[in-house]
């Protein structure tokens, strides 16, 4: 058995970000991947992600929550929307790219670059290159595994949580709230289950694109943790709203390819295989910038 303050479930932006954090206010953490550490949906997303542009750009958290909205066709969740509004570019510009320094794409006086992707009325997406996710990832990669408190666990599938009731011995448990006291891993060198215990555990495992047929997920997106959280009767919704990317380049018997938003943010077109652009059928106003619920 292993223990800790805090378990992290999940090596990608979310699961290392969660465990730099909670290490820097002085916690004894464990990051456990599934995978080497990278091996994530985070390296595989080119285009960019959400930042600061410059106000010149006449962008603000107003309008960056009325973008969200119009491409989840009014189903977000208003609270949600409103937080990630207000406070994740800021952690993109702070965290991302002044702390950490991930190396985004500059312009020529120094500072950020921004482009557009679809459904952003403005030029706000910090990028690198069209790597992004895999620059943000590499960056991540390096302070984790320098960070002293931090003990970093490749090769962990997760089993289960570690609840109670569910694992306790007292059968009047049953009367008494679910907590989370850890989760079982499999080591994929050894294929022995780990028990490894925490104060709190993080639940960043991804998603579960590889279930289906058609995903531009890696293979390790299977869903893992959705499951377990669902075994500790977490409340799962909306797993329906799956990331497939709108854009992959289809060659048969193969796996699909991502092609990068950024491609139609600086102006590529989408084309039938009679070389004609169809969008217009679909989004007159915005075209190849479209959001992909229509």
């Amino acid at each position: 058995m292993i223990a800790c303050d805090v378990l992290v479930l999940g090596g990608g932006i979310a699961g290392c970000t969660a465990a730099l954090r909670a290490a820097e206010l002085g916690a004894d953490v464990i990051l456990a991947a599934k995978d080497a550490l990278g091996d994530s949906n985070t390296s595989w997303a080119q285009g960019g992600i959400v930042g600061l542009p410059p106000a010149a750009f006449g962008d603000s958290p107003e309008l960056l929550a009325a973008d969200i909205e119009a491409a989840g066709a009014g189903l977000c969740r208003p609270e949600a929307v409103q937080l990630l509004a207000e406070q994740g570019p800021k952690l993109c510009r702070d965290l991302l790219w002044k702390q950490l320094g991930v190396p985004f794409d500059l312009g020529e006086d120094g500072g950020i670059a921004p482009t557009a992707e679809a459904a952003h009325s403005a030029r706000r997406i910090y990028h690198a290159k069209d790597a992004t996710g895999l620059a943000i990832q590499d960056t991540l990669n390096q302070a984790v595994k320098a960070h002293p408190r931090i003990r970093l666990l490749e090769g962990r599938t997760l089993v289960d949580l570690l609840t109670t009731p569910h694992h306790g011995r007292d059968p009047r448990g049953v009367y008494d709230p679910i907590h989370v006291w850890g989760a079982y891993l499999l080591d994929g060198a050894s294929r022995k289950v780990e028990l490894a215990r925490a104060k709190r555990t993080v639940l960043a495992t991804g998603g579960l694109g590889y279930l289906y047929l058609h995903t531009s997920n890696p293979p390790g997106a299977t869903g893992d943790g959705l499951a377990a959280a669902y075994r500790a009767t977490a409340r799962i919704v909306n797993c329906e709203y799956i990331q497939f990317h709108p854009t992959t380049l289809y060659v048969p018997h193969k796996p699909r390819t991502l092609l990068t938003e950024a491609l139609r943010g600086e102006g590529a077109h989408l084309v039938n295989r009679k070389g004609e652009r169809f969008m217009e059928k679909y989004a007159p106003d915005q075209m190849e910038l479209a959001p992909g619920m229509w």
